[in-house]
């Protein structure tokens, strides 16, 4: 309904239909869009995807409203198959405007169940993969998991199991980590890639390192840091100086990530307790506090 007294803008209404290959199959991305004539603004009221046989494997809507003459808010939705290590599928990407700062919209993974091994084997073991998953930050790409793969012994030999994942930058509040989802083929489910369990000074604590991307701003005035020799507080910290001219490598963070999941929707954060890895003129250690941070040119921001 309109929020104001002033008629609802003339509109079009079209439907578009994209075509993904997946496992030599074809299924369909319909998109039924309304536009308001004269400009350029539009939204999706529902999408479908479609299976070779026309049949609806989902369906989403989304309530239209209007704004002095213009959408209150506008979906857009776009799609790609894929192709991993063991299994392809499609993702379906959704964006809604106006939306939160850093906002990355979602996406919802589509697939063969078993992937690889069971393709085409039954239409019914198609569908997706849980809810959509909301981004707090950007997805990147899907890959594998090579930072930090499983060993397994096999009759005493030790061999690497690759996982395909979807990666995704999250922002911690000094900088970005790169997160993993693992696409677990056998259950036809996401999940975290990695569960660690890290015996520290204060106890078990449950969390993981990542890669991290950052963008730092050096101090120009010499200051130090205290460099510590694990992640944990309990020991004893070096204190380095920082100068200017010093030469800053940041390797990894160590981190709890919060993953949240109902049925309409997963989402993650990183909480407070993060630790970040950096390498001083050579000398390599942790550092925690936010004044640490702002000393390697890090400081807290969003």
């Amino acid at each position: 309904m309109p929020k104001s007294d002033a008629p609802p803008p003339k509109l079009g209404v079209s439907d578009r239909s994209q075509s993904l290959i997946v496992a030599q199959q074809t299924f369909h991305l319909l998109t039924h869009v309304q536009s308001i004539e004269g400009i350029t603004d539009e939204t999706v009221e529902w999408w479908e995807l479609r299976d070779a046989k026309e049949h609806v494997v989902y369906r989403e809507s989304y309530p239209v409203a209007f704004e002095n003459g213009m959408f209150e808010s506008s979906v857009g939705i776009s799609a790609n198959s894929f192709t991993t290590k063991q299994g392809s599928g499609i993702l379906v990407h959704g964006m809604e405007l106006p939306s939160a700062p850093d906002s990355g919209g979602w996406v919802q993974v589509f697939g063969f169940k078993y992937g690889r091994d069971k393709y085409a084997a039954d239409e019914r073991l198609f569908g997706p993969f849980g809810p959509p998953i909301f981004i707090d930050g950007e997805f990147l790409d899907i890959g594998t998991d090579s930072f930090r793969p499983t060993p397994t012994s096999f009759g005493g030999a030790t061999a690497t199991v690759v996982h395909d994942v979807l990666k995704f930058r999250v922002w911690t509040g000094n900088f970005n980590i790169v997160y993993p989802v693992l696409i677990n083929w056998i259950t036809g489910k996401l999940q975290p890639a990695w569960r660690c369990i890290e015996t520290t000074s204060k106890g078990q604590v449950e969390r993981c390192s990542y890669p991290i991307t950052v963008e730092a701003h050096r101090d120009k005035q010499p200051t130090f840091v205290r460099l510590f020799p694990e992640a944990d507080d309990g020991f004893t910290p070096k204190h380095v100086i920082v100068q200017p001219q010093s030469k800053i490598e940041y390797l990894e963070a160590r981190t709890p990530v919060a993953w949240n999941e109902d049925a309409k929707a997963i989402s993650f954060s990183v909480n407070e307790d993060v630790w970040i890895k950096v390498r001083i003129d050579g000398l390599e250690g942790w550092i925690h506090s936010q004044e640490d941070f702002e000393a390697v040119g890090l400081p807290q921001a969003g």
